[in-house]
């Protein structure tokens, strides 16, 4: 088990993409170590709440991040602004199985950007159910593309293999360099 290094600051992280990407279950695996992937699943019904620090490569500190796991079905669309306020930073989540869910992580992140009333926000692309090799639809290039159209990096991820650490890492360093979520 890893030491945490001294918590810096506590940004809120939305976890957003469509319904049956694998959301739950990449917040599940990470702020559980790996330990607990979920085999039975309920939707999400509006938000579930997890706290994970994170170490910053590079530096004695770590980020406490405060994520939101976002329900993506359309029934929850119009309630779920008022838990996005005073968002630091963004997982986008999409199927590799699934082509129109890239697509939908895109119009996901204008959605809250709308929201937020901000023209940008620190973020990852997470490609997950990349373990589903023999069903994949989405290509690594598309992926890359649609993070670079965001300005985000992209990450390929599978939940059911444990492989969801980078992306929270990741967005964690890029807080911790921002400010997001820093003490005053």
């Amino acid at each position: 088990m890893s030491t945490i290094n001294a918590i810096t600051s506590r940004p809120k992280v939305l976890v957003i993409g469509d319904p049956a990407v694998g959301k739950t279950a990449l917040v599940k695996m990470f702020s559980t170590g790996g330990q607990q992937f979920p085999k039975a699943y309920n939707m999400t019904c509006g938000v579930d709440l997890s706290v994970k620090p994170t170490n910053v490569a590079g530096t004695e500190e770590a980020v406490e991040l405060h994520i939101f796991d976002c329900g993506g079905q359309d029934i929850f669309g119009e309630m779920m602004p008022q838990y996005w306020a005073d968002t630091k930073g963004v997982v986008l989540v999409y199927d590799v199985t699934r082509a129109h869910t890239l697509e939908a992580a895109g119009i996901w992140y204008g959605r809250l950007l709308e929201a937020l009333g901000v023209p940008a926000l620190p973020g990852v692309l997470v490609a997950n159910k990349t373990d589903l090799r023999e069903r994949l639809v989405v290509t690594r290039q598309q992926g890359q593309q649609m993070a670079q159209n965001l300005q985000m990096e992209v990450f390929e991820a599978s939940a059911l293999e444990g492989e969801c650490e980078t992306p929270f890492a990741a967005l964690g360093k890029l807080l911790h360099s921002t400010g997001a979520g820093a003490y005053e």
